[in-house]
This record gives structure tokens, sequence and C-alpha cells, in this order.
């Protein structure tokens, strides 16, 4: 982060006031963890909904930060300050609205991603392709809600001549909140699924709020969405600049599979992709990449190198090699969706070693449709032909009462530590191929830990 103001801009910028200090002083960076908190730093006190960085405001003059960026009236007890002092009214807001500010000094491509899932990987694809055209800037990991978002988006430098951003959302509004200030050139719409319907309740509010980054668009802003998605379809008869992807004859890029290559037609050119790994499940992410960097400017050349030389995510269908089993590790997230491409990617394609192991835990954050699906997903596993099916989690019981009328085919533990010992020994002494998949609480990456 470099934001090259002074403390008067930035007060100003944040609707706040310069509270101690001179205004005409520089005001580049700041930090929001105590624990990472430097000399000279300055220190942005958030609150949240479960706690109150003010609590730390003492704690950090003994680090000697340069000022503090807080809220009006959270000070008053205080008898020591830093030489700076700015106080706003939010420090939430305040951090919004200097990101927007930020964002608007870049005349640049800016793509912002949404959708119930592949966000993480498109945003990764994309980048990689603008990076064939220039220096680009992405949101790391899933820094994509309310403090993530803005506090990417000040990362914007100079040098950068694209970027792309995650937007994650788990209730209505939340895309529209951190859209606008993104203020995307591109927008992007993976698909609509069973995610977080926790809180969503159902599929047309997640429909509705996933839209709501096309308000977001800047002037001009083209918008880049699923033809396939039957929710999203409706979008083929808006007016604007738009670009459908997908496999349906109505999409404007084409997705098409040629042997293990991914093969993209668009205005009458087509290019072949061979994406990294055994990638099939990633054609429909690929696609929603390239039509973004299509809609940016960039050509399908560029696509091709970008797509061939992206590297997946952690925790994605991440293929890894112990001994002689393989590995799919894609604890990251689950939910319905993910859930069956995963498994059709594996037992579809045809290109992992058999026989097939599946460990699977919660799909979580379902709210009242969560026995129904999971249900579903145990009547699907049932006829599947796996080797064994590992299950875990509360959730997952419902799944295991499907499996359980096929003694012998699984086994099911709400503690994934019960089974775990008998998966280890399984994947150290077999070949074959071990699909490891649940939501991110899960954790089911420390299955395998010490056995690479």
């Amino acid at each position: 982060m470099h934001l090259d103001i002074d403390i008067e801009t930035l007060a100003k910028t944040v609707n706040g006031r310069a509270l101690r200090g001179g205004v005409k002083a520089p005001f580049n960076s700041f930090e929001t963890d105590t624990r990472k908190l430097k000399s000279g730093d300055f220190f942005w006190a958030f609150q949240g909904a479960e706690y109150d960085a003010h609590v730390f405001l003492e704690e950090t003059l003994e680090k000697n930060v340069k000022g503090w960026i807080v809220e009006d009236g959270k000070i008053g007890r205080f008898k020591a300050f830093p030489e700076f002092v700015i106080g706003v009214w939010n420090t939430l807001h305040a951090l919004h609205r200097l990101a927007a500010w930020h964002r608007s000094r870049f005349k640049i491509p800016v793509a912002a991603i949404t959708g119930s899932n592949g966000k993480s990987t498109t945003k990764e694809m994309l980048k990689s392709i603008f990076e064939q055209a220039g220096p680009a800037i992405a949101n790391p990991g899933n820094l994509n809600n309310q403090f993530g978002l803005p506090l990417s988006l000040l990362e914007l430098g100079r040098d950068h001549k694209f970027a792309v951003f995650e937007l994650g959302a788990s209730k209505k509004g939340d895309v529209f909140e951190i859209g606008t200030l993104a203020k995307p050139t591109v927008a992007v719409i993976t698909n609509i699924g069973p995610a977080h319907l926790e809180y969503f309740g159902d599929l047309e509010t997640v429909f509705r709020t996933k839209t709501e980054i096309i308000d977001c668009l800047a002037p001009g802003g083209a918008l880049v969405y699923n033809a396939d998605d039957k929710y999203l379809e409706v979008l083929k008869a808006r007016k604007g600049n738009k670009l459908g992807f997908g496999y349906c004859g109505g999409a404007d890029l084409k997705i098409s599979e040629r042997a293990d290559a991914l093969e993209l037609r668009f205005k009458g050119e087509t290019i072949m992709v061979n994406l990294p790994g055994k990638a099939r499940h990633n054609y429909m992410n690929a696609a929603a990449a390239a039509g973004a960097a299509l809609a940016s400017g960039l050509d399908l050349a560029a696509v091709k190198a970008g797509l061939e030389t992206f590297t997946p995510p952690p925790m994605r269908m991440q293929t890894l090699k112990i001994k002689d089993a393989v590995i799919i590790l894609d604890a990251y997230n689950a939910n319905p969706v993910s859930m069956r491409a995963a498994l059709e990617t594996l037992f579809g394609a045809g290109d992992f070693p058999k026989p097939y192991y599946l460990a699977l835990g919660d799909m979580k954050e379902l709210g009242k449709h969560s026995a129904a699906y999971h249900s579903e997903l145990g009547r699907y596993l049932s006829g599947l032909g796996a080797e064994k099916i590992f299950l875990a989690g509360p959730e997952m019981k419902a799944a295991a009462d499907e499996l359980l009328k096929n003694p012998g085919l699984a086994a099911y533990a709400p503690d994934p530590a019960v089974w775990a010992g008998e998966l280890r020994r399984l994947i150290a002494g077999q070949k074959g191929t071990f699909l490891l998949k649940a939501s991110r609480a899960m954790k089911f990456e420390k299955l395998i830990e010490g056995l690479q």
C-alpha cells in the first residue's frame, strides 16, 4: 500500500477530522492488526460485531505508532496519544470512502467476480490472463468481504495495468455494498447455486444478491455471465454491453471439449487450451475468465497463454501424490454444486487411477435445506462405485443414513478423527485416488498432514 497523500486529504476523503498533528504530514499506509504493527505505522481501529480494536489503542502506543484513525468518542479517556489522530464517525465507513476514492484514481480495466461457485479460481485465472498484457493485482485469498475488499482496493498502485477482485456475500445487499467501491469495468457472475442458504434462505435471493453487481458497473461497463445457468439466462435479454459464456448455442463465448483440451470460440476465432492438471471441472471457470479478459480488450492469444500458465489455488481440486496414491484435496469449501462437480470430475473423467476412495465432510451453511441436500448426496454416492466412503460431520449424517443401507460401503462419524487412522493407512499403503472434500470449517487438509 502506498497512497501518497497527506493527512488533510485523508481526513477530507473519509469525512473525518484531524484531531492531532499537522495536516500536511504524509500518509501512505496503515495497519489494522496490532500483531503486525511496527514503529512509525498508522493504526486503523475497526469495530466489528464481536470485537472492538479501540481496546488495543493503548497497546499500540507501546509499539511507537505514528497515528490513529479512530471513531469519535472512543478516545476521551486516554491521556497519551500518538503524534497524529484522525477522528471519524465510523471507521469501516471511512475505509469504504477511502477505498472508493482510491479506486477512482485509476483508469484501468477492473473486473469484479461474484457467484455461488468458482469465484476464487476464476479470479486467479483472469489475473494470469491479465498478466500476459501487464502487471495485475487481485485480492489475496478470501479477502472478499466488507473489510477485505476495500483493503485490497487500497493496494492498487501506479504500476498496475489491470485489476481483478472477488466479491463475496452472505446476505442481500453485500455485493452492492462492496461492488460500488470496486466500480468494475467488467462484472462477472459465475453461477447461481445453493451456497450460504442458511443466510440467503432461497435461490431466488441468491440470484437477486449476485446480480446486484450489475448496478455497480462503471459507465459503459460489460456484464459477463454464465449463459448455461437457468437463473442467469434471463440476462440474455438485458440491454447493454454483455457477454454470455457456456456450452449452449446462444453463448457469445462457446465452450466445447476436444479430447483433453478446452475449445473456446469467439467471433469466428477458436483456441484450444490445455489447462494445468486434469481440469475439466474448471472449464466453466476458464470460460468466465476468458470472457472477462475479452471484455477488457485482450485477445484469445492472451487468454490461451494465461490459462495454460495459471496456478490453481491451494485446496481447490489440488492434486497431490503420496506414495502410490493420488490425493485430490478440495477442502476449501463445499456446497451441493461444488460437491457434485468434484465427484463428476473423479468418476466421469476416467483420468485418475482406480480404485476411488472418498472422504467427505459437511456442506455447511445450508440452513433448513441441509438435511435434504445431504440425503440427496447420499443417494447419489450409493451408485457411484466407490471402493470406500468416509463421511464426517453432524450434517453428513443424513447422507450416511442413505449409504448405510449398503453395509460395508461407508464409515460415518461426527468427528473425522474416528476414521482418520484407517484412511491414512489406506493412503499410505494402497494405490488409487482419494478425494477429500468438505467445507472449510471441517479442515480436511489435516487428514493428510505428515503423510507427504
